[in-house]
């Protein structure tokens, strides 16, 4: 469990090199705070151990933290981090599989809505500066 946990923490200071700016219009930006607000009540109602429930929340409060920033690439890593650490939490038996699926499927529909948000703000741009 502690290795999964270094990793995690690993890949949370790699998501800060990697991650590129991208400007995200605060109002598409909502809709991504809401679903990953959605993601941390969720987390926090599962009363896992203080670990597990700490280590959650602080990758979902900095992908919360990245949105508002407009940078977008940082949130998805740290959205897909969060994927990983429930799979392996889920791997370790700490955490049942069907709240570990939903809780994933949480992060994969956030993450779809990040991008979509990202696409529709570049397609903004791009035509009005046309």
């Amino acid at each position: 469990m502690f290795r999964y946990l270094i990793v995690a923490a690993a890949l949370l200071v790699g998501a800060r090199g990697l991650a590129g700016a991208d400007p995200v219009n605060i109002g598409s930006a909502e809709p991504v705070c809401a679903r990953i607000t959605a993601l941390i009540d969720e987390s926090v109602a599962l009363k896992l151990s203080p670990r597990v429930e700490r280590a959650f929340t602080l990758t979902l409060y900095a992908a919360d933290a990245a949105v508002h920033d407009g940078q977008n690439g940082r949130a998805l890593t740290l959205l897909r981090t969060f994927a990983f650490e429930v799979r392996s939490v889920t791997r370790a038996k700490r955490l049942q599989e069907d709240a570990a699926q939903a809780l994933i499927a949480g992060a994969d529909a956030t993450i779809g809505a990040l991008i979509s948000a990202a696409n529709a703000d570049s397609e903004k741009r791009r035509a009005k500066n046309e």
